[in-house]
Order: C-alpha cells, then structure tokens, then sequence
C-alpha cells in the first residue's frame, strides 16, 4: 500500500509539471478564453471603475473599432484625404414599407459592446428625430426613442454615464455623450429617422438642414466569447449597480485594493539638477504605484510646470517622460479639473490614479531643464503590491510640442506609433492659437496592427474629445474634459483631453495615431500631445525625450508663438 501511494504522488507530480508547461505553452489568447464569465451590462460596469483592470492585458480578448459619420469621399491618402464634410454619412439607408427612411449608422455582426457614442446635430428638429437600437437579427428594436434622450439624456441613465457637453451653449450646439455599456450577443443595427420620416441628404449639401455627427467606438470579441444581450428588463435589473457606476466615477478615488506604502519627497530642485529616488514596496512581491501627487512651485509658474519633467522608469525601462503640466492634464497653466485618472485644484495640487505596475523596480526622477529654480513643495507616490504575471503590463507616457507650426496646409499631426502588444488608454492636447479662428477641423486617424485604412476615422478633434461646434466652454467629466477653451474662440490657450476606460484600444503588433491639423485660416500654433498607452515589455515608441522643447518659453500671448 505504501508504495502504491507513492507512485500514485508521483503520477500526480507528473500531471502537474505536464499541465504546467502546457499552460505556459498556451497562447494569451487561448487562456484568455478559459474560465470567463459572460460579458454583461454588470461585468462591464465593474470593470469600468476597478482601476486594476486596465494595466492587464484584456480578457477576453476584444478589437475596439468606430462607426463614424466621416466624410465617404475620403479613400486613401491620394483620395480626398483631407475632405471635411463629415455628416450624414451612414452605412445604409433602408426604405421601409411606409415610406419612412432608416438611416444606419451601424450593422455589424458578431458580439461586442458599444462603449462610447457621441453625436450632435445642427438643429433642433433634427434632435427629435427617432434612434433604433435592433438586437441580434430581432425586427423590433429593443431601444427606441429619440436622439436627444437616448444620447446624453435620460433615456438610459444620467451623468456622467450619459451627459451634453457645454450645458451652457444651445442644445442643439452641445455634444451628446452617452459612455453606458451596450453589450450584444450576436450583433447589433442602430439607425436614425428624421421626424418627419424624409430621408437626409448626405455630406457637405446635408449643411444645416440635415446635419447629423456621430462617433459610435465598439468592442469586438472573439466568437467563442458569452455575451448578455441589452434588454430593458436587464437595464432595469441594472439600475442600482448604474447607480453605483455613476457615484465611484464622481469620486475618482484612487483604488482602495491593498495596503501602500507612501514614498515621499520635496525640496529644491536646482536648474539643470535632477532628483532621483526609488521606490520602496510593501513586500517582496511586485509592486504597483497607484497615485502620484505633486505641487510644484516657482516665480514662473507656467514655465516650471513645462520645464519641470517627469521621468518613470519600471523594471529597467523608461516608460514615460512628459513635462509635469502636460502629464497631470493642465498643461502649463493651472486650470482646475476632475477626471477619473487626475485631479488638479486651485491651489496647484496635481494628483494621478493610474496603476502603474512593475515586476522588480522602479525609478522616479524630476527634472528640472529650465534656468530657475523649482521647489517640489509636495511630492508624494504611493505603492501598492502587485503579482506580476503574463497579462500585467507597464504604464507609458510620452509628450511632443509642434511649435510654431503653420495651420496651413492641411496635415495629419501623429501623436503616437508604436511596435509591440498593448493598450492606448488617452491623451491630453495643450496648444496655443495666435487666430480667433477655430483650429480643430481635424480628424482622429487610427489604424492597428494590419488596418490598411485606420478602424477609426473621426469628425472632428472637438468631437474626438467629447464637445462640438468649437465651443470654449470650460467642463471636467470621468471621461473627456476641456478645463480652458480660451483658444477655441479667441486667441489663446485651449487644453483637451479624453481618458479611456472600456474604450481602450488593444493592439497585438502596431498601433498609429494621426490627429488632423485642419484649421479655418491660415495661423500658427504650438501644439503638445501628451498620449498614455498600456504596454508589454518590449514595445517601442517613435516619440522620445524632448528637452530643447520642454526647455522653450512657453506661450502667454501671441508673441510667443515664434
């Protein structure tokens, strides 16, 4: 018996080395399709607001694509490239037996989720007119109503989930926003009616009389993958944990997993001088740094907060570099804000949320490349632990300044091109315009991995970041935020920003982001993306350092724009 018990242990031990190497020989994404629950309306929702969720790659595994209204007369780079009149463009126009015209704006087959709808119109009318959500193949829609309460209404549920940005401009100026999950099994068809059931005329002639934008951003999953249908009875059964959704993005806490430990650091920073520390983690194990906080002071403010730059190294890799302003989503004036990932007051208190996570290290340093000196007079990281395993990925951040570059002609400005395998996750657009005229007629162009025209092909930077009609209203929301439009209708300083929580976008190989420069007239501008990606280790970026343009004076008034 004894020795029966031994060979059955070690048939055992066997198994498990066997499963073991097996396992470790399994591509991401045949484990990323073992052991998941059904993708549903709550799923989502919790994964929205658990901040861990992002810094992994996705499981399952999904591809975010949009359906937009842009300009059909754009075909290629040698064919109407830079065409502008994206609106009223749609994948269909379906005639029904009573002469009504269903404009669709999207079909698509498979299962997925609509994570992010923006729209706006050009007039009231045309905000009455009727929106149609159809269901896996099902001829009766399971969401009916129109433009106006479905997108940014109270249809679904109410900010920030479902939210107008500028509330106060006329309605029909406001963009609609709408960032609740739709998630569908088998596949999904949206269309739009006008009110008096006509149908709309398509592009530049569709100006103002039949002007409807959208944006639709959807996830794609694998075949394979379980996902729960919408339907109003499960909305319903959803209402408390939506409820709860919109409460935690209002607060914008910082993840409460784990107990961290709080490095701190302050003091003078010398021109030219660098501060360096690493950091301390709680255990063993990896670590994770779940907030940043810094206050930075200085006789040139402005100029500090560009010139002072932050450097984060994890597990031997530089993984961002970008001034402190840029990266904190105000630039290099202080403008107070509230997203889901920063926070900045009036006092100048700039704190982040991301999860940043790391195997064995990580390096901070400050920078200080401008010619005064800079008092750190709060600095703060906190750290949590992290098991680091196939799916963790290192947190990136890289920023770029055009300066004083011509508005004309019309170009494509790249934020972003990387090589590798993960997730971009935002960005933040400072800029300064020496022209009352409005600056962002451009276009978000994305293409990943084998895109031979870009998955996502927008209508418009205003739109891209949540607003519409160049309005320069300042607002703050968990997803998209302008905390100064100063810029957008007078000359001046305009910051935008968009963070990306179920609209993330993966990638596997590549990853190539182009915003359009397309202005009213001819001008000149300084302009600084700041972008944040997710990343494995290994991914390469085409952006690097810039001190000679974080060194420049930066721009207070037209002038500086030389």
């Amino acid at each position: 018996m004894k020795n029966k018990n031994i060979l059955l242990i070690c048939l055992g031990v066997l198994f498990l080395l066997f499963t073991s190497c097996e396992t470790k020989n399994q591509s991401l994404d045949e484990i990323s399709q073992k052991g998941k629950s059904k993708i549903t309306i709550q799923s989502l929702l919790e994964e929205m607001v658990t901040r861990e969720s992002i810094a992994k790659l996705p499981m399952p595994i999904y591809k975010n694509l949009q359906a937009s209204s842009y300009d059909r007369r754009t075909v290629s780079r040698e064919q109407g490239w830079h065409a502008n009149g994206d609106r009223s463009y749609f994948v269909d126009v379906e005639e029904k037996e009573d002469g009504r015209f269903e404009h669709v704006m999207m079909n698509v087959k498979g299962s997925g989720a609509i994570v992010r709808w923006w729209s706006v119109t050009s007039n009231l009318d045309l905000l009455g007119g009727t929106l149609r959500i159809y269901m896996d193949g099902d001829k009766r829609p399971s969401f009916s109503g129109t433009l106006e309460h479905l997108i940014g209404g109270d249809f679904f549920t109410t900010a920030p989930l479902s939210m107008e940005l500028a509330s106060g401009s006329d309605k029909e100026k406001r963009g609609r926003n709408l960032y609740l999950p739709i998630p569908f099994a088998k596949s999904i068809k949206v269309t739009y009616e006008r009110k008096d059931g006509k149908k709309l005329v398509e592009g530049v002639p569709a100006w103002p009389n039949d002007a409807v934008f959208y944006n639709i951003n959807y996830r794609l999953y694998e075949s394979t993958v379980d996902v729960e249908s919408l339907t109003p009875e499960r909305l319903e059964a959803a209402e408390g944990l939506i409820g709860l959704t919109r409460q935690k993005l209002l607060a914008a806490t910082e993840s409460e997993n784990g107990r961290s430990t709080v490095n701190s650091f302050k003091g003078k920073l010398l021109p030219q001088k660098v501060k360096e520390f690493k950091l301390r983690r709680t255990s063993g194990k990896g670590g994770a740094i779940k907030k940043v906080l810094i206050k930075i002071e200085a006789e040139n403010l402005p100029q500090a907060l560009r010139s002072t730059v932050l450097e984060i190294s994890f597990d031997g890799d530089r993984t961002v570099w970008a001034p402190v302003g840029d990266f904190f989503g105000t630039g290099y004036q202080i403008r107070p804000s509230k997203n889901w990932y920063s926070t900045v007051d009036e006092s100048g208190l700039m704190v982040c949320r991301w999860i940043m996570p790391f195997a064995e290290s990580a390096t901070i340093k400050l920078h200080n490349l401008g010619g005064q000196e800079v008092n750190i007079a709060l600095g703060e990281v906190s750290v949590v632990d992290w098991e680091w395993d196939e799916r963790s990925m290192h947190f990136c951040s890289a920023w770029q300044q055009y300066t004083n570059i011509n508005s004309k002609p019309d170009r494509d400005l790249n934020y972003i091109s990387l090589e590798g395998e993960g997730v971009y996750v935002g960005d933040a657009l400072t800029l300064f315009d020496i022209s009352p005229k409005w600056w962002g007629e451009g276009d978000e162009k994305i293409s990943v991995d084998s895109d031979t025209f870009p998955s996502h092909f927008g209508t418009g930077s205003e739109d891209y970041y949540g607003y519409a009609w160049c309005l320069g209203a300042p607002f703050s929301t968990p997803f998209v935020m302008q905390p100064d439009g100063s810029g957008n209708e007078t000359v001046g300083y305009t910051i935008n920003a968009r963070y990306r929580l179920l609209d993330g976008i993966p990638f596997k190989s590549k990853f190539h982001f182009d915003m359009e420069l397309q202005h009213w007239t001819e001008s000149r501008l300084n302009y600084a993306p700041t972008v944040y990606w997710y990343a494995r280790p290994g991914v390469k970026s085409n952006i690097e350092p810039a001190p000679e343009s974080a060194k420049y004076p930066v721009a207070l008034n037209p002038e500086g724009v030389k």
